[in-house]
C-alpha cells in the first residue's frame, strides 16, 4: 500500500463504503489507529483495508491479521468474502488469534504441542498442590500474612485463575520483580494479595518445571509465555512460524489489548517493514481483569514507533438508530456518534421501587416481547452488572413460565453459598431426595463440608487423603440421600471448629422452628453469615459476591410461608432452569454485561441501575462507565433501562430517554 492516490482500487460488493470507511481503506499512513464506535462495522473496515492492499499488489500471504477471539477470526474471514475477496485469497491470508499465533511459534521452539487445559476440574488439583507447597514452605518472615484457602473452596479455582489472568496479561511480576523479595509489600505494589501471589508463583513452578517445555497451558498462557521470552531477550525470530515478510499487519478489537499482546505486536512491527492498522473502541475497555488497557490505543504506539501515528474516526453505527447513538455518545463522555442504521431503535427508561418490582417489570417486558409477531426470545437479553442481581429475575421468570438461560455466571441456585443454604434446608427438612440431580446433591454436600471448615474422618482410613475421603463420602450420600442426617451430624458437625458447629446447628434449629416472614434473615443471623464467608473465601471479590447473593436470596424468601416450601421452590427453579437451557431458541438470555461484549440483540434490558449496585461503588469509575456503554450499545431495536426511584445512582443523568424516543 505505497500509493498515495485517493481513489480506492478495491470496489466492494454488497455495500457502498462511507467517506470515513474509504479514508481508512486507502490511507497511506504507515501506522493507523481507527477509533470506532460500537456497531460501526469495525471488522468490515479492516476487511476493506486488507482487500485494498491485495488489489494493489500485496500478496495474500503477506497480509496478517491478529484478533482476540476465534469468533473474531471467523467474522473477519466472513467480512472479506462478503465484500468480494475470493475465498481462495482469504484462505491464503494469515488470520489468527494472538493465542493461536503464539502457540504456533512456541511449538517450533518446544518441539511439539503442549496440552491446553480449559476446565476448572483440570486446574483444581494442581492449584491445591500449589496451595500445599506454600503451606508447607512459607517464608518465615511473612508467615503470619498468609491466609490459606480451605480445601473444597468452590470459588478458589475461579478466583485463582482470574488473578493469574491479570498477572499474565499485564506482565506485572515479569516487568517489576527483578531481584525483589516476594513480600506482602511487593504483592501490594503489583495489585494482588500476598497469599494469591505466593500460590500463583508455586503454580507456575509446577506448570513450568521443565524450562524447555511446560507441562500444560491455560487458555491465554501461550501469549504470556511468548511475551515473557521476548521480554527476557530470548530470540524467537528464527523460528519457521515467525512472520518475516509481512507487508500489512492489522489488529481487530484493539481495545482488548494487554501488555502481553502489545509485547508481541512490538516484536512483529520491529521485525517486519509493514503497514499497521489497529481498530478498536476505547470506551469498551472492560477487561481490566485480563490486563486490557486503553493506553495501547491511546499513546503506546506513539511512544514506541518511529512513525507518525495517524488516527481515523469511525462514528456511524449500523446497529442502532440515532436514539441510542445519542445516548451512547453521552455515556462515552460526549463522543461524536452518528447512525446509519436502516431500522428504528426505541429507548425507554423506567423507575422501580424495590428489587422485586424491577424483576416484575422485566418479566412484563419479556411477556410483551414474546407476544410480538417477530419477537424471538433468543434475541431478548437481560444484561446485569452483578450475578446476584439475577436472583429476583430468575424467580419471577420461573413463576411466569418464561424459559431462560444464563451466560457469564451460573443460575443462582448453583452458587456455593446458596448450595450451603440448600444443604441446611435439606438437613432441617430431612429431604435431600427432593433434589433430583445427583451432581447437585454432590455439590451441596461439598458446600456443607467446605463452609463448615470440616473434614472427613473414617476409622482405618487415616492414611488416605482428605480429597479421596470426601469424594467417597459425597458419592455415597448422593446416591443414598437418607444418609444425609448421619453425614451432617457425624462428619460435618463433629469435625467442624466449635464456633462453626454452633452456628450450623443454630441455623438448622432456626429452620425447623421458624414461622412467618424473615426466614432467611433469621438463618443468616444464626450463621453469622458475613463472618462465615470471610473465614473460608480467600478472594475479596468472592466474599462480596457471596454476601450479596445471600442478601438478595433473603429478599426472595419473603414470599414463602414455610422453610419446606422455599426449599421446594429452589429445587423447582433448578429443574426448570436446566430444562430451559435445552431449548435456547425459546429462551431469553440473562447475562453479565462483560460476557456479551461483541454481541448484539434485538431487545436489551438493563435493570438495577441504583446506588450501590450499578455503578459499583467498589469498581473503577471509568470501567463502570465503559460497562454501561457496552450494555446500551448491544441493542438493535429496543433498549430499556431501569433506575431505582429513590436511589438512581450515578448514571441517572445519562439514562434519560433522548428525544425523540424512536430513531
Amino acid at each position: 500500500m505505497t500509493s498515495t492516490k485517493t481513489v480506492a482500487h478495491f470496489v466492494p460488493k454488497a455495500l457502498t463504503p462511507t467517506a470515513e470507511q474509504t479514508a481508512i481503506q486507502i490511507s497511506p499512513a504507515r501506522v493507523a489507529i481507527v477509533e470506532a464506535n460500537a456497531g460501526a462495522a469495525k471488522t468490515t473496515v479492516l476487511a476493506l483495508r486488507m482487500a485494498e492492499a491485495w488489489t494493489r499488489g500485496t500478496r495474500a500471504e503477506q497480509i496478517f491479521a491478529l484478533t482476540y477471539t476465534d469468533a473474531a477470526c471467523v467474522a473477519l474471514r466472513g467480512a472479506l468474502k462478503k465484500i468480494g475477496v475470493p475465498a481462495a485469497v482469504v484462505q491464503q491470508m494469515r488470520i489468527q488469534t494472538f493465542e493461536a499465533f503464539s502457540t504456533q511459534v512456541l511449538a517450533e521452539l518446544e518441539g511439539g504441542k503442549v496440552p491446553v487445559y480449559t476446565e476448572a476440574e483440570q486446574f483444581s488439583p494442581l492449584i491445591w498442590e500449589a496451595v500445599q507447597q506454600v503451606a508447607e514452605h512459607p517464608d518465615a518472615r511473612w508467615r503470619s500474612e498468609l491466609l490459606m484457602p480451605t480445601l473444597g473452596d468452590h470459588g478458589m479455582t475461579d478466583a485463582f485463575l482470574q488473578q493469574g489472568e491479570i498477572l499474565k496479561g499485564t506482565l506485572r511480576d515479569v516487568l517489576q520483580r527483578d531481584e525483589q523479595a516476594v513480600s506482602p509489600d511487593y504483592a501490594d505494589s503489583i495489585g494482588t494479595e500476598y497469599t494469591q501471589l505466593k500460590i500463583y508463583l508455586a503454580f507456575e513452578r509446577i506448570r513450568c518445571a521443565n524450562p524447555e517445555k511446560p507441562a500444560f497451558r491455560g487458555p491465554q498462557d501461550a501469549t504470556y509465555d511468548l511475551a515473557r521470552l521476548l521480554h527476557g531477550g530470548e530470540s524467537v525470530l528464527h523460528t519457521l512460524s515467525w512472520p518475516q515478510a509481512v507487508k500489512v499487519l492489522v489488529v481487530d478489537e484493539m481495545h482488548d489489548m494487554n501488555q502481553a499482546m502489545f509485547t508481541l505486536l512490538q516484536a512483529l512491527l520491529a521485525s517486519n517493514r509493514c503497514f499497521f492498522c489497529g481498530v478498536g473502541d476505547i470506551d469498551q475497555v472492560i477487561h481490566k481483569a485480563t490486563g486490557a488497557d486503553a493506553q495501547f490505543m491511546r499513546s503506546a504506539l506513539e511512544e514506541h514507533s518511529t512513525h507518525t501515528v495517524q488516527r481515523y474516526p469511525l462514528t456511524h453505527s449500523f446497529r442502532f438508530s440515532p436514539a441510542v447513538a445519542k445516548l451512547a455518545g453521552a455515556v462515552a463522555r460526549n463522543k461524536p456518534y452518528a447512525s446509519l442504521a436502516p431500522h428504528a431503535t426505541t429507548v425507554a427508561v423506567h423507575s422501580y421501587t424495590d428489587n422485586a418490582d424491577c424483576a416484575r417489570q422485566v418479566v412484563a417486558a419479556a411477556q410483551h416481547w414474546k407476544a410480538q409477531p417477530k419477537g424471538k426470545m433468543d434475541a431478548f437479553a437481560v444484561l446485569l452488572r452483578h450475578p446476584h442481581q439475577s436472583v429476583q429475575i430468575e424467580n419471577a421468570l420461573i413463576t411466569a413460565g418464561i424459559p431462560y438461560t444464563t451466560q457469564g455466571f451460573d443460575s443462582y441456585v448453583q452458587r456455593p453459598e446458596v448450595l450451603l443454604l440448600r444443604g441446611l434446608l435439606a438437613v432441617a427438612t430431612d429431604d435431600l431426595a427432593s433434589i433430583t440431580g445427583e451432581q447437585t446433591r454432590k455439590n451441596i454436600l461439598r458446600a456443607l463440608v467446605f463452609f463448615a471448615e470440616s473434614h472427613i474422618q473414617v476409622d482405618g482410613r487415616e492414611h488416605e487423603s482428605q480429597q479421596d475421603l470426601l469424594d467417597d463420602a459425597v458419592r455415597t450420600v448422593a446416591v443414598a440421600p437418607t444418609f444425609l442426617k448421619s453425614f451432617f451430624e457425624n462428619q460435618v458437625l463433629r469435625n467442624a471448629p466449635p464456633s462453626t458447629r454452633k452456628r450450623l446447628q443454630a441455623a438448622v434449629d432456626t429452620i425447623r422452628s421458624h414461622t412467618g416472614a424473615g426466614l432467611l434473615a433469621a438463618v443468616l443471623a444464626a450463621l453469622h453469615a458475613p463472618s462465615l464467608v470471610r473465614n473460608v473465601l480467600t478472594s475479596t471479590r468472592r466474599r462480596v459476591e457471596a454476601e450479596s447473593n445471600l442478601a438478595w436470596l433473603a429478599q426472595a424468601a419473603e414470599g414463602f410461608a414455610s422453610p419446606a416450601r422455599f426449599f421446594q421452590h429452589l429445587n423447582t427453579t433448578e429443574q426448570k432452569q436446566q430444562a430451559s437451557a435445552k431449548d435456547k431458541a425459546a429462551s431469553l438470555l440473562i447475562a453479565s454485561i462483560t460476557s456479551v461484549k461483541g454481541l448484539e440483540f434485538d431487545a436489551v434490558l438493563l435493570p438495577y441501575l441504583a446506588q450501590g449496585e450499578f455503578p459499583d461503588p467498589h469498581g473503577d469509575a471509568d470501567e463502570e462507565l465503559n460497562t454501561l456503554y457496552v450494555g446500551i450499545t448491544r441493542a438493535r431495536r429496543a433498549l430499556t433501562v431501569y433506575t431505582q426511584a429513590e436511589r438512581p445512582g450515578g448514571f441517572s443523568g445519562f439514562c434519560k430517554p433522548p428525544a425523540p424516543l424512536a430513531g
